[in-house]
């Protein structure tokens, strides 16, 4: 059979088809749209707790939109009634085996949910009904609850330790200017051991009265010399306004133990270093051209940190002789420079001792009686002898040439500049001379000897002084 002739038999009515089928008398059968079978909707994800088997969702076709006409149907069929829709049908019995009325081929189909617009299938989420029924609200689980409350607890922890931490740091910076006597000596000397002048400026507690030699240059000239190694506090004594610390380090190798007395002037925990600072005095080396470490020095004394100081002049002539490295090991403390003299350098003792004996050879060569040299005549003598200039004859004793040819002269201590040399000698003199109408020739007993010369060694032209 023709599946036309199938289609006609289906729409004809069927006799032994039993009364209830859902056909109304006298009306003709319409046909149903063709069957629609719409991809299964996917299964929605099942929680885990409490387990519940999957229930597969009924294969719905898909929803016309609202308001339009459903597919398939024309608006004679849309304004007769639906079979299966209107009246209640009378409840009837079907054999086993047989087609139930409503289902299957050519059969008007039983009222369904609408798909998209049922109520919610379980396992799966989805929006109200067509009844407008919201689906029931979840609560919360114990696992979330406990997880909300978890949180919360470790919020407030973690604020708690940040509250710790901030309070910590506070009471620790106070504790960090809260500094000891101790410390603030051992901050002092570490800073003299790496040269900076400033940070030890600013831990004194007051300003120096002459800061020339208080520098970063002249602390590393010091460092040099004699490093400031192995700091270490030995006592303290007092901390309340005021302590004594004795510290021990190295100088240059050498162990030195000071004190150094250390005040709070106004109780806020700030420490500072009373003196801190010791002298050296320069006084004597006056117009030497001194320098210590490198610097000019034109005071008569100057202040210095503790530490080692090298003096020396930056005249060409000069130089210093004896412990020419001066050390500074406590505050208030004098270096000591009493074996430190300064004397000509050897090219300027050849100066100096050519420049006198060419002034003297100069001076006893000359046969005027204004020589020069010490050596001058006058024309009449104490006992009436007259001299006739011109006629002088002058001759150093052997001493005196011996002590001319070795002079060993010595600076001023009120000139340090100028080099005395010793006495030379006698010198013997004759002349022509008259007395009471006689002439002839005079040795003079007492005549003038070469004295001890001078020479400014820092002038440009030096010459000869005679004492």
């Amino acid at each position: 059979m023709s599946d036309d002739e199938n289609t006609a038999d289906r729409n004809q009515p069927d006799s032994t088809k039993p009364s209830g089928s859902g056909e109304q008398p006298g009306t003709t059968p319409v046909p149903p749209p063709a069957p629609f079978d719409p991809p299964a909707a996917p299964e929605a994800p099942v929680p885990p707790a409490p387990p519940v088997p999957p229930v597969a969702p009924p294969a719905y076709p898909a929803a016309p939109a609202r308001n339009q006409p459903h597919p398939g149907y024309t608006p004679e069929q849309l304004a007769q009634p639906h079979p299966g829709y209107g009246a209640p049908q009378p409840t009837q019995a079907y054999a086993p085996g047989q087609p139930h009325p409503g289902y299957g081929p050519g059969a008007p189909q039983a009222p369904q949910p609408h798909p998209g617009y049922g109520p919610s299938v379980p396992g799966a989420s989805g929006a109200p009904g067509p009844g407008g029924t919201p689906p029931k609200k979840r609560r919360l689980g114990a696992g979330a609850l406990i997880g909300i409350i978890g949180g919360a607890v470790a919020l407030i922890v973690v604020i708690i330790v940040v509250v710790a931490l901030v309070a910590n740091s506070i009471a620790a910076t106070n504790a960090a200017n809260a500094r000891k006597p101790s410390d603030t000596v051992v901050s002092y000397l570490t800073a003299l051991s790496e040269s900076d002048a400033e940070t030890a400026l600013g831990l004194l507690g007051s300003a120096p009265d002459d800061d020339t030699l208080l520098t970063n240059e002249v602390l590393a000239a010091s460092n040099e010399l004699a490093p400031i190694t192995d700091i270490e506090v030995v006592q303290q004594v007092g901390d309340e306004g005021s302590a004594d610390v004795t510290v021990g380090y190295l100088l240059g190798g050498d162990p030195v133990q000071a004190e150094y007395s250390v005040l709070d002037y106004d109780g806020d925990g700030e420490w500072q270093v009373s003196g801190g600072t010791g002298y050296i005095s320069t006084a004597k080396f006056d117009g030497i051209g001194l320098t210590v470490n490198g610097v000019a020095v034109q005071a008569d004394e100057v202040e210095v940190f503790p530490g080692a100081y090298e003096l020396a002049t930056d005249l060409p002539n000069f130089t210093l002789e004896g412990t020419t490295t001066v050390v500074v090991t406590a505050p208030f403390e004098s270096g000591d420079t009493g074996d430190i003299e300064p004397v000509l350098t050897d090219e300027a003792l050849q100066q100096f001792r050519s420049i006198v004996t060419a002034a003297a050879n100069e001076c006893l060569a000359s046969t005027t009686l204004a020589a020069g040299c010490g050596l001058e005549l006058p024309a009449t003598l104490d006992d009436g002898t007259t001299l006739v200039d011109g006629t002088i004859k002058r001759t150093l004793s052997a001493d005196g040439q011996t002590t001319l040819s070795s002079l060993e002269p010595t600076l001023s201590y009120d000139n340090p500049t100028l080099a005395q040399g010793d006495y030379i000698g006698s010198v013997d003199v004759t002349a022509q001379c008259s007395q009471g109408g006689a002439s002839g020739t005079c040795d003079l007993i007492f005549a003038p000897s070469l004295g001890s010369p001078s020479v400014d060694m820092a002038s440009e032209n030096p010459t000869v002084l005679w004492d």
